[in-house]
């Protein structure tokens, strides 16, 4: 079987959720569409607990030739391939577990390509591209042989950099972002609220932005709007019309679809965040930022793994969580483009967190136009930058 793909071979892209989607997918099939137009490409989605729903609709403004929805590929598993044409030539696997991808490439007997973050490696697999050189030999111990790796750099560089800056910037333009995880932004929420709502005094101008997590449910959304949960962290309730939220003193906080942000980071003078791989993105868009660990109340921390299920022991999970929390914390990473890069680009700001403190450290910030421009210029200079998709298609293609 060859492994590269011949002048009149179909590309199928498979993936599995809105962020890879937007990631991953979008860059490689603009790249794709700009070096081999003539090429047809089809998106194929796989089954995925993370789905949000809306996969098919999102992978159709693309431009893709045709997508497959997950029920596409149960019943290509069971034999009917109709969906995906005669000639498939090869399966690049851009999210969803490569066993999916594998298993769909088998089925139109094509060879297997996958990209990764995580060194994942099978026999099957005809190439694995992965983001960095560590991913790299991390998939060389688990036995990827060398010549099966291909480097080509981080797919979020590039989709950052297909995104428009927002023409309408505020002044400033700031972006709040909540986290993803229900327990934990009901208690975020209404701090962000009582952040906007004290610099909108020192900036009547500002643009306040909150791209909302898909992840989130309606309801953790309207119980952090409404200030259920306030006293964690001396947050505030809001009103909300719409997509915005009016505070007391008159700040707007728009909600935002989460596919906008790097729109909005592409625009944005700052960032209010907490940690995860969102820092790595405003890092990646040189967006200066304020990383915020807040352990007012340490037993709402998401943890993974072991640390996840202390909260669920009955009686003493709160106790056993709250405890986990304060031995982690040390040692619990704050910012990516900070551990990346070695320098303190973005502020980190962890322990008993108040309004009036935050707000100090974002003034401060603000205020300092040159200190600002030359943080922003280090995460230029030293996160991912854009080519990964140019690398990896030269190389599909080849």
């Amino acid at each position: 079987m060859a492994d590269t793909v011949t002048s009149t071979a179909d590309i199928i892209l498979v993936s599995n959720g809105p962020g890879e989607l937007y990631t991953w997918v979008r860059p490689v099939l603009s790249e794709l569409r700009r070096r081999a137009p003539e090429r047809r490409v089809t998106v194929s989605l796989v089954p995925c607990q993370f789905a949000s729903g809306h996969e098919t609709r999102i992978a159709e403004t693309f431009g893709a030739d045709s997508v497959t929805s997950p029920n596409d590929f149960v019943r290509l598993l069971a034999g009917d391939r109709s969906a995906f044409g005669p000639r498939a030539g090869v399966v690049l696997g851009l999210g969803g577990g490569a066993g999916l991808a594998l298993q769909l490439a088998e089925r139109l007997h094509a060879p297997t390509f996958r990209y990764s973050f995580v060194p994942y490696w099978h026999k099957k697999l005809s190439t694995l591209f992965v983001d960095a050189p560590r991913t790299a030999q991390r998939a060389r111990l688990l036995g990827a042989p060398a010549s099966k790796l291909v480097v080509v750099g981080n797919l979020v560089a590039d989709a950052v950099d297909l995104a428009e800056p927002v023409p309408e910037r505020g002044d400033p333009h700031i972006l709040m972002l909540c986290g993803s995880r229900d327990t934990f932004a009901v208690h975020m929420i209404p701090f962000m609220l009582a952040l906007a709502d004290a610099l909108h005094a020192h900036y009547p101008n500002a643009r306040f932005i909150w791209p909302v997590s898909r992840l989130l449910s309606p309801e953790a959304v309207e119980r952090g709007i409404s200030g259920a949960q306030r006293d964690t962290l001396g947050g505030i309730s809001g009103r909300r019309a719409g997509s915005t939220v009016m505070t007391p003193s008159g700040a707007r906080l728009e909600l935002v679809p989460e596919e906008t942000r790097y729109a909005h980071m592409r625009a944005a003078d700052l960032a209010v965040t907490i940690p995860g791989t969102n820092t790595l993105e405003l890092g990646i868009a040189g967006v200066p930022s304020v990383v915020l660990l807040p352990l007012n109340k340490p037993e709402v921390i998401p943890l993974e793994g072991p640390g996840h299920w202390l909260s669920l022991v009955p009686l003493v999970g709160t106790a056993l969580k709250r405890r986990a929390v304060l031995l982690a914390a040390p040692h619990l990473p704050v910012s990516l483009p900070n551990s990346l890069s070695g320098e303190p680009l973005m502020l980190e700001l962890k322990g008993t967190l108040t309004r009036d403190g935050v707000l100090a450290e974002v003034l401060t910030l603000l205020g300092d136009a040159a200190g600002l421009e030359r943080r922003r210029a280090r995460l230029l200079e030293t996160m991912p930058r854009p080519g990964a998709a140019a690398k990896l298609v030269s190389r599909l293609l080849s």
